[in-house]
């Protein structure tokens, strides 16, 4: 083997460990009761147990991942779906105030959502929807609309407008053309848009703290909440860690040949 690729070999092995190391030693301590938990040296081969998932299950953690997954699956459906719209026909179409719209879609990414908190918190009082749901839901549309709408447009752009009349020749209705021939065209690049947004949506504390009821929390606000009997329960917290992590790591790992082409869609033309 080459010295310089052994080399770089080992700084990627190094470089990867680095990064998992935390996420295994996360999903080790989920299996550790509260004895074994603070032996040192810490101990890496032992008998693993359930307690501290049981304890989930009545502290109600399993439903907050639950609505984790209802909010955020209802959310990136609606953001990716109307993005798509959105995009297509900032890509295609000439209108006055095109190059406006663009820039107003992204600036409302320019603040942090802190800043919406008030007239958010208001406003969602006033319809009587605060600790529903549909109030997360309208939140998370809104912080993911404007990125779902800019990433799809660059990769409409990269499809040459031919085809849309190629399509048009034959008879294509419009949705007819983006189920059979665009949506497969660049799907690698909305499947990037879905993670960026899923990631965006599933890891978001502070909206949903102030939005949500005890019966709508997400796993992220639980997370932050859960204690045990004298102080932080460790083992609870790592438990729900590694619950709370599973989907979206599965989820990633199904798709992620599609997401490595939807991050390079359109850098070589």
């Amino acid at each position: 083997m080459n010295v310089n690729k052994l080399l770089w070999t080992i700084i990627a092995f190094i470089i990867v460990n680095i990064y998992i190391f935390p996420v295994y030693w996360i999903y080790l301590t989920a299996f550790k009761d509260r004895a074994t938990l603070f032996e040192l040296p810490p101990k890496v081969i032992f008998t693993p147990v359930w307690d501290n998932f049981d304890e989930l299950v009545r502290y109600g953690a399993i439903q907050a991942v639950l609505n984790s997954v209802i909010v955020t699956g209802v959310s990136i459906a609606i953001s990716l779906f109307l993005g798509f719209l959105a995009a297509y026909a900032l890509s295609r179409y000439r209108f006055p105030g095109k190059n406006l719209i663009l820039f107003y879609i992204i600036s409302t990414r320019m603040m942090p959502p802190i800043v919406f908190i008030i007239p958010i918190y208001m406003m969602f009082s006033y319809l009587g929807i605060k600790g529903s749901y549909l109030s997360m839901i309208l939140f998370y549309i809104g912080l993911t609309l404007p990125f779902s709408v800019w990433m799809t447009k660059t990769f409409v752009d990269d499809v040459s407008i031919e085809i849309d009349q190629a399509a048009q020749l034959d008879g294509f209705t419009t949705f007819k053309f983006f189920r059979k021939i665009l949506i497969p065209m660049i799907a690698p690049g909305l499947v990037a848009v879905l993670v960026f947004s899923l990631l965006s949506v599933w890891n978001e504390f502070l909206m949903a703290n102030i939005l949500s009821s005890p019966q709508t929390r997400p796993a992220s606000v639980v997370l932050a909440n859960i204690r045990g009997e004298r102080g932080f329960n460790w083992g609870r917290v790592a438990a729900l860690e590694l619950i709370y992590t599973i989907p979206v790591v599965i989820l990633i790992f199904l798709i992620q040949k599609y997401l490595v082409r939807g991050l390079t869609l359109g850098v070589v033309r």
